[in-house]
């Protein structure tokens, strides 16, 4: 049995495919493929698949994770060039590596996302000082408590300054405002870009989700203020 770690992009075509969509498209890539995929055990065995983290819809992504298990041992390269054709243009496989069979799953592991967003709107966006201020009024709150519904569809209270890691303006000239984030995901809770767009002290005219443009540039662990390659604690980089 072997492992591989995959990475990929999405470009603007398939930026409001759903998570569960993603994963079906992986699904036929791999199996087209013709490559040895392990599968689950029971009545519906379903190939090995994980993708690390899902994309928000109507994002583009620069640098996601995913992991597939085979049979038989299967190299980075080979995994590269038997499903890159499989898949349509704007799905890109970026880079792949062999990971330990019992090493951690990367939805484990992963923690951070890094988004920027630009204004999208035909009418001029916030004034740069503005959104500055805007986004440090959230830096200085101690705590910002919203109503989530539980699995159990109950409603409780959640802190969500904690997963705000990160909030500016992108220090790139562009001809539009652009936000750089960095927010916590996975298992111990996380925020979604959308919503902070939200909590902007900002004119309500500015906050729809379809006027800006959402980015997520990369997925990462974040320890001790650092940015990890998710691959393996030791940051390795993907090859490829």
């Amino acid at each position: 049995m072997s492992r591989i770690c995959f990475r990929y992009a999405v470009g603007e075509e398939l930026k409001f495919l759903s998570h569960l969509d993603l994963m079906r498209l992986f699904h036929r890539a791999l199996r087209r493929s013709m490559l040895p995929m392990d599968y689950t055990k029971g009545y519906s065995p379903h190939p090995r698949l994980n993708l690390a983290a899902p994309l928000p819809v109507g994002a583009t992504a620069a640098a996601e994770y995913g992991e597939i298990f085979f049979t038989r041992e299967i190299g980075p390269d080979q995994f590269l060039h038997s499903v890159r054709r499989q898949l349509p243009e704007d799905l890109t496989l970026t880079g792949a590596a062999c990971v330990a069979v019992e090493a951690p799953p990367l939805a484990a592991v992963i923690n951070a996302a890094a988004y920027e967003m630009a204004w999208w709107g035909t009418e001029p966006g916030p004034e740069e000082d503005t959104l500055k201020q805007a986004l440090q009024n959230i830096l200085d709150r101690k705590e910002i408590i919203v109503a989530r519904r539980t699995k159990s569809g109950k409603t409780a209270e959640t802190d969500i300054r904690p997963f705000i890691f990160e909030a500016s303006l992108d220090s790139a000239e562009t001809a539009v405002p652009k936000v750089a984030l960095l927010l916590q995901l996975g298992g111990k809770g996380g925020v979604s870009p959308y919503a902070v767009l939200e909590l902007l002290d900002l004119n309500e005219k500015f906050k729809p989700a379809h006027l800006w443009r959402l980015h997520r540039r990369g997925l990462y662990i974040y320890k001790e203020g650092k940015l990890i390659n998710p691959l393996q604690e030791g940051g390795e980089s993907i090859s490829g």
